[in-house]
C-alpha cells in the first residue's frame, strides 16, 4: 500500500515537472506587488500554482510521506520551483507558499506550525505583495515561529518557540532569540546578539553586534541599540 501510494505521488509529480504549461506558472512566481485579478498573468499563475500546491500542503498524511523520503521530498520541492539545496528538516504542518522564493541553507531546522509568509494580502484585499525568505546554514526555528517576506536569517541562529519576525527584517549570524519574542518590520539585528524571552523589538530598529537584551525587554520603534545604550536614531534622543 505504501509503495503503491509513493509510486502514485512520483508519477503525479513527474507529470507536473514535465508539464510545460504548469512550469510556466512556476516560473511566474516572483517578487512584487500584484493586483488580485485573475486576468493578470502573474496573479493567474499564482492561482494555478497554489491550487496544485494545496493538494499536497493541505494533506498532512500525504505531505508526511513526501517529507520523510529525501528523493520524494526533492522531487516535490523541485517540481514546485525550489532552487536550493535539500538538507533541511521541515514538518507537514508548516505554512509555506512560493517555493521558488525560498532559500534554505544546509541543516536548517523548521519546527512544527511555522509560517513562512512569502506573501501578504493588502487590507482592502485588492493586492498581494510577494517576497523572498532566506534562512542560513544550521539555523533553527522552533515551533510556531513566523517569518515575514523579504526577510533573511544568517547562519547558526536559533529562534525559540513562537518567535515572530516581521517583513523586510534581517538577522545576522550566531544570534539567538528567546521564546515568544515579537520582532517588528524592517528590523536589523547584528551578529552574536542574544535576545531574551518575551521581548518586543519595534519596527525599523537596529541592534548592533554582540548586544544582549534581558527577559521581556521592550525596544521602541526606530531605536539604535548598542553596548552604549539605546537611542532613537531619528531624533538622537537617548531612551
Amino acid at each position: 500500500m505504501l509503495i503503491s501510494r509513493r509510486n502514485k505521488i512520483v508519477e503525479e509529480l513527474n507529470q507536473l515537472k514535465n508539464n510545460q504549461f504548469f512550469q510556466k506558472h512556476v516560473n511566474n512566481i516572483q517578487c512584487g506587488r500584484f493586483a488580485r485579478n485573475p486576468e493578470d498573468n502573474n496573479y493567474n499563475s499564482r492561482i494555478a500554482y497554489t491550487k496544485r500546491l494545496r493538494e499536497y500542503m493541505y494533506n498532512p498524511v500525504l505531505l508526511n510521506l513526501i517529507l520523510s523520503d529525501l528523493d520524494l521530498k526533492t522531487l516535490f520541492f523541485k517540481t514546485f520551483g525550489y532552487k536550493g539545496q535539500m538538507s533541511f528538516t521541515i514538518y507537514p504542518d508548516i505554512w509555506l507558499r512560493d517555493l521558488p522564493l525560498l532559500d534554505f541553507g544546509e541543516n536548517v531546522y523548521l519546527g512544527n506550525g511555522i509560517v513562512l509568509g512569502t506573501n501578504q494580502v493588502s487590507r482592502d484585499q485588492r493586492f498581494i505583495t510577494v517576497g523572498t525568505i532566506k534562512i542560513g546554514t544550521n539555523t533553527i526555528i522552533d515551533q510556531r515561529g513566523a517569518i515575514g517576506y523579504n526577510s533573511m536569517l544568517g547562519q547558526n541562529c536559533s529562534l525559540g518557540f513562537q518567535v515572530s519576525l516581521g517583513i523586510k527584517s534581517n538577522i545576522g549570524n550566531n544570534t539567538s532569540i528567546g521564546e515568544c519574542t515579537n520582532i517588528g518590520h524592517g528590523v536589523k539585528i547584528g551578529d552574536a546578539v542574544r535576545i531574551g524571552q518575551c521581548c518586543t523589538i519595534g519596527n525599523m530598529s537596529i541592534i548592533e553586534n554582540e548586544v544582549s537584551l534581558d527577559l521581556a525587554t521592550v525596544i521602541p520603534a526606530y531605536s539604535l541599540v548598542s553596548s552604549n545604550g539605546i537611542i532613537n536614531y531619528r531624533t538622537g534622543k537617548k531612551l
